[in-house]
This record gives C-alpha cells, structure tokens and sequence, in this order.
C-alpha cells in the first residue's frame, strides 16, 4: 500500500528543489554575461547541494512506489480523492525538468562559447609551439600560432 501523503510531501519537495535550481540556473546564466566569478562559484556549490537532495528524494519515492510502476501509471490505477494532487506534481515536476534543461543548454552554449574565445586570444597573445594545450573540447593538441606573442618582453 502506498503512503499517499508521504509520497506527495516528497513530490512537493522535488517541486520546491527543481524550482530553486531553475531559478539558479536562470541567474547563472545572468552571471556568466556578466562575469561574477565570485557569485558563479556559491551558485555551483549550492546546485551541488540540491542535486545531492533531488536525489534523495527520488530514492524516497522509487521506495514508496511499487516497483516498475510510473507515477503516472500510479496516479491512473489509484482512485482516491488525493490522487488529483499526485497528477498535478507530477504535471508540474515535467514543466520544471523541461525549463531546467532548456536553462542548461543556454548555460552550456555560454560557456563553451567562451572557452573557445578564451583559447583563441590565449593563441594570439601568448602562443606556446610545439606544447600541449588544452582546447575548449578537452582534448590536447599542439599548441598553434605565431613564434612570438601579440605582446611580448619586449613591451
């Protein structure tokens, strides 16, 4: 037997946790326009915390849950009063994951974009031949440009 109001305090706080990552991803997105490395770096600890609490109450309710049933599946089956309400979390937990991966890829565009401009005006201003660099990708390569610098000692 499912615990219907254990199982929909743990889908509110799964509500309440994706809300509050949306929110940070939302104003890291702000951050990485604008370059607050300070902030960017209290958002990155705080997601850490959240993603670790997501995860436990997904645990919670894969235990409330009978095993291989969805929530949807469970909501369909379960005729009570409160059933209502589950289908209305769940309803709400699919718009937040939605928005919140939406957030990530811009975030992620973000930054990849400017590790890719960061390595090209490394290049240019202090280019290394013949060292292993590492690229926006990753993956190393030989370092690529001119013998000497846009600036060098000489300046």
């Amino acid at each position: 037997m499912v615990e219907l109001s254990r199982l929909k305090a743990v889908l509110a706080e799964e509500v309440r946790l994706l809300e509050e990552m949306v929110d940070i991803e939302e104003k890291t997105g702000r951050i990485l326009i604008e370059g607050d490395a300070g902030a960017l770096q209290g958002f990155n600890l705080r997601k850490e915390e959240l993603v670790e609490k997501m995860k436990e109450m997904e645990q919670q309710r894969g235990m409330l849950l009978p095993r291989g049933l969805t929530l949807k599946e469970f909501y369909h089956r379960e005729s009570t009063p409160g059933a209502g309400e589950l289908e209305n979390l769940r309803i709400r937990i699919l718009q937040l994951y939605t928005s919140l991966q939406r957030r990530l890829k811009v975030n992620r565009h973000l930054l990849k974009h400017n590790l890719q401009f960061m390595e090209y005006a490394l290049n240019i201003i202090f280019p290394r031949k013949d060292e292993p660099l590492y690229s926006s990708s990753g993956q190393v390569k030989l370092g690529e440009g001119f013998s000497s610098g846009l600036l060098d000692s000489s300046v």
